[in-house]
């Protein structure tokens, strides 16, 4: 019963976060536009800086959750985070913004990191996968929520009504730090310490490839966030509405279908099928958003593009599905916050390399461009079925220390 308490909880903590997060995502950018008067390439390149700070901190960060316990550890980054909002409320300064994104990236994805950990840990291997679907529902339910609260911020004008939404924000960070202690902690014997258990996450080469792998298959969110209002607005006669549209039909298709698909995911087989599936709808998509360049019509531009979102989410679900059953399955349980934070990489890698190659890419190349991106994410979820198919280079590539952890015994 406690257990389920406590995943209760860290449920309600992710739906709060993600709902903060949302705000925060939908607003800066125009809000500091606005009253900071800062040019759009120093935006971008501040939450930029940002995406790599927090790609270069996951492992040692990840470590950290595991020597100081997961609750504690969720705690001390969700009180970085309200740091970091109460940081945007307050700003006045370019240097302050700077300093405000860095500190959010980080302890989102860290934090994030360390509640999947806690959702999953004490957890027998055939519920990891339904558990971890939950927690992305919520992640993107609250994104979602949040999204929507900055959008009326937005036609409010933003301003100071967006600074007290910060503030509140800051206090629900702060909530979640508390509630965080609260958590059971499980009973672990002490390791031993040392770069190797440090890096294991890392050296596990089976889980560093599914990583590289979902990086490129999370491409999905900056072809959402960034690709797709350029594309619509450059490149189409499609009405400048669509990106939102598009956005929200993505995220209610991931909210329907995630979970349920998730609990069916149990076997080898399963996980190769749904990877090929991913791998298929992110061809389709490719094809759809590339036609749609082409098309004088505007309502023929809106089909083919929400079709496509379509085709795109199947590829996302899917392919998320398949990765967190490759690359976190078999993770040590004393050692899930650093492969939790290791795989956090992943999304980090996603939001530099989206803005960054992706963009230019469809922009310069147009339907190629799209064809080559999609070609590539599909590529990845290939790459995931064929990890899927071979346990035994997972048991030659797992660490030694992994090894001789029993499962489901003492925790040594």
């Amino acid at each position: 019963m406690r257990r389920t308490n406590d995943r209760r909880l860290i449920g309600a903590l992710q739906f709060g976060t993600a709902t903060v997060e949302g705000v925060v995502l939908s607003t800066i950018v125009l809000q500091v536009a606005l009253e900071l008067d800062l040019p759009a390439p120093l935006i971008g390149m501040i939450l930029a800086l940002g995406a790599v700070t927090s790609l270069v901190f996951a492992v040692p960060l990840g470590d950290l959750a595991d020597r100081l316990g997961l609750g504690r550890a969720a705690a001390l980054f969700a009180a970085l985070a309200a740091l970091a909002v109460a940081g945007y409320a307050v700003t006045d300064s370019a240097a302050g913004f700077a300093a405000a994104a860095i500190a959010f990236g980080v302890a989102q994805s860290t934090s994030a990191a360390a509640r999947q950990a806690l959702a999953v840990d004490g957890a027998v291997p055939a519920d990891r996968l339904a558990i971890r679907a939950t927690m992305n529902l919520l992640l993107n339910a609250g994104i979602g929520l949040g999204t929507v609260l900055g959008a009326v911020l937005a036609a409010s004008g933003l301003g100071p009504t967006t600074r007290i939404a910060y503030g509140i924000g800051a206090v629900i960070m702060v909530l979640t730090a508390v509630s965080a202690l609260t958590l059971r902690r499980p009973a672990r014997a002490a390791r031993r310490g040392g770069w190797a258990e440090t890096m294991i996450a890392l050296r596990d080469r089976r889980f560093a490839a599914a990583t590289g792998f979902a990086a490129a298959i999370q491409l999905t969110m900056p072809v959402l966030s960034v690709i797709l209002p350029i594309w619509v607005l450059e490149q189409t006669a499609a009405p400048i509405w669509l990106p939102g549209v598009a956005l929200g039909l993505n995220t209610i298709l991931v909210i329907i279908g995630q979970r349920p698909y998730a609990a069916r995911v149990r076997t080898t087989r399963a996980t190769v099928r749904t990877a090929l599936i991913a791998a298929g709808g992110l061809g389709v998509a490719g094809v759809l958003l590339a036609g749609s360049g082409a098309v004088p019509s505007p309502s023929l531009v809106v089909v083919l593009i929400l079709a496509g979102i379509v085709a795109l989410t199947v590829g996302e679900v899917c392919g998320g599905i398949a990765t967190w059953r490759v690359a976190l399955d078999h993770v040590p349980d004393w050692a899930e916050g650093r492969y939790q934070a290791a795989f956090s990489m992943s999304t980090s890698a996603a939001r530099i390399v989206g803005p960054a190659a992706a963009l230019p890419l469809v922009i310069m190349l147009g339907p190629v461009g799209w064809l080559i991106l999609t070609a590539v994410m599909a590529a990845a979820c290939f790459g995931i079925a064929a990890l899927a198919q071979a346990p035994a280079l997972r048991d030659a590539a797992a660490p030694i220390s992994e090894a001789a952890t029993p499962r489901g015994g003492a925790r040594t």
